[in-house]
């Protein structure tokens, strides 16, 4: 685990900046599928097959990077791309197999991936007794589960870009699958106080998430971190939107709201590189959060 360091004006840049662009990077991933589906649908299995090879393409490239902000913000966009072939692959499974959209609005790519969480079970297993997986949360289930003889994970990573790519995809399938057995109406439902508790839930958490961000001022570690902070906070958009509280603004197409959003996405992607590019090669950090 990462050793924090005293929060100050440039741990706050970069964890403000990192924040940003993975909401945005999730925001797009959102606004382009919407688009896609409302604009040109004729091209979404042709727009996964490519996603899946550009994300393939952007984690194996990785392996020539050296730093490992490169690595990291590289792995993030291969592992949303890799996400999105997962996600089209399930809305071509439910459109074949005639799967609906439920009464309280789940999409039937998500009602497929709710029926995952046996899969999702096994790898979280497997990532447990895995030494090499630094994630705090599997930190704290082996010691308190005491699952390991020993073996710790010791040493430097050699390349954060496979890493960042699957704990993307990792977090963002937990979490969909957890609202997805929340929304569930013969489980509890999206009024329930499962649900309720996931809401309150992942708002504290994500205060306390954000405040373990400003340990650290590289973007390596900071985008890294900021991959579960962002998608906690997203349980709760998702929710507020399940209410009724909130209309999002890539389903109803509110430009201003995605100009914004898009903006953002746009500023934080200049500082990120420009930052990573006046770094020198060969400073990838010993110990690390994930």
């Amino acid at each position: 685990m990462a050793t924090q360091k005293p929060i100050s004006i440039k741990s706050i840049f970069y964890t403000a900046v990192s924040l940003v662009w993975i909401f945005g990077l999730s925001a797009i991933g959102h606004i382009v599928m919407v688009l896609i589906e409302k604009y040109n649908p004729a091209i979404k299995w042709d727009f996964a097959w490519t996603c899946m090879i550009i994300g393939f393409l952007a984690i194996y490239s990785t392996r020539f990077m050296k730093q490992d902000g490169w690595q990291s913000f590289v792995g993030c966009l291969g592992g949303l791309g890799m996400w999105f072939a997962w996600e089209y692959s399930l809305m071509y499974a439910g459109h074949r197999m005639g799967v609906t959209y439920t009464w309280n609005g789940s999409y039937p790519e998500y009602r497929i991936m709710k029926w995952t969480f046996v899969m999702l079970f096994m790898v979280f297993t497997y990532l447990m007794y895995q030494e090499s997986v630094r994630c705090n949360f599997i930190f704290f289930l082996r010691r308190k589960l005491k699952l390991m003889r020993g073996a710790t994970a010791t040493g430097k990573v050699s390349n954060y870009g496979p890493r960042t790519a699957f704990e993307y995809i990792m977090v963002t399938w937990t979490f969909y699958v957890l609202l997805m057995i929340a929304y569930d109406e013969q489980l509890f439902g999206p009024q329930s106080w499962f649900t309720y508790l996931i809401f309150f839930a992942s708002f504290s958490v994500f205060f306390y998430l954000c405040y373990k961000l400003l340990g650290y001022d590289r973007f390596g570690a900071n985008l890294r971190y900021a991959i579960p902070t962002v998608t906690i906070l997203w349980n709760d958009v998702e929710i507020l939107a399940k209410w009724g509280m909130l209309k999002e603004p890539w389903v109803h197409i509110n430009w201003p709201i995605m100009g914004v959003i898009i903006a953002g996405f746009i500023i934080s992607t200049y500082l990120i590189v420009k930052d990573l590019r006046r770094r020198k090669e060969g400073m990838i950090e010993t110990k690390d959060v994930i």
